[in-house]
């Protein structure tokens, strides 16, 4: 799934113990996963062979989203925005 695909399904993200990693560089169409429970730590997580890292926990992806206006490109680049310059 794509970083953008799995932002389009914010609004079915409902445990907040949940943590994006997305595979670098990071993009709307870089391969994303969702972890849960969240790991302890912000190292890489390694699945199916791919290296992911450390985005964002779901609930602040959803707080930066929430009531934000623009199409789904630019609720992405929000995001990696955010992830990159504040978290």
């Amino acid at each position: 799934m794509t970083l953008i695909e799995l932002i389009a399904e914010a609004s079915g993200w409902t445990n907040d113990i949940t943590t994006i990693y997305v595979e670098q560089p990071w993009s709307c169409e870089a391969n994303a996963i969702l972890v849960s429970p969240a790991p302890d730590t912000t190292d890489p997580v390694k699945r199916d062979g791919k290296h992911y890292e450390y985005f964002l926990e779901t609930f602040i992806a959803r707080e930066i989203i929430e009531g934000f206006i623009g199409s789904a490109e630019e609720q992405c680049q929000r995001l990696i925005s955010y992830a990159q310059n504040d978290a």
